[in-house]
């Protein structure tokens, strides 16, 4: 049972990195790029939650790729563990994740701070526009 559930999880981890590597435009190593995003975004959504399983699945796909015969030795996977990563596959794909997350509330603060900026920009052209037209009516 346990050399079928890591071949089952290292097949799953293969497929979320591909996924990572897609969504960060790059070749290799999707799920390093995640991690590293995620060690920077500190704000991020569920990031206490996803970072420690994403190192932790990244050293075992390791183990189990550049060790001979670990992967048919450890016993250290769980279906929950497979059952992670393929969720958390989806949820990448379907943006959900904490990256997405964090990208969007990012790209939302950087859209509000801009709109304030206008704003301001407007009412003082407004404020300044106003003194200068009573200047001219009280200079009649």
């Amino acid at each position: 049972m346990g050399k079928r559930q890591n071949e089952q999880f290292f097949n799953s981890f293969i497929e979320l990195d591909k996924t990572c590597s897609a969504m960060f435009n790059i070749v290799s190593d999707g799920v390093g790029e995640y991690i590293n995003r995620l060690n920077n975004a500190r704000f991020a959504p569920g990031r206490e939650d996803v970072l420690p399983r994403l190192v932790r699945y990244r050293n075992i796909h390791k183990r189990f790729n550049y060790e001979p015969g670990a992967i048919n030795k450890d016993n250290e996977i769980t279906k929950d563990d497979i059952n992670w990563v393929v969720k958390f596959k989806k949820d990448v794909v379907a943006r959900r994740d904490p990256i997405s997350q964090y990208l969007k509330k990012a790209k939302r603060y950087a859209f509000k701070k801009k709109a304030v900026a206008v704003i301001w920009v407007v009412l003082i052209v407004a404020v300044v526009a106003l003194g200068v037209g009573l200047y001219f009516a009280l200079a009649n």
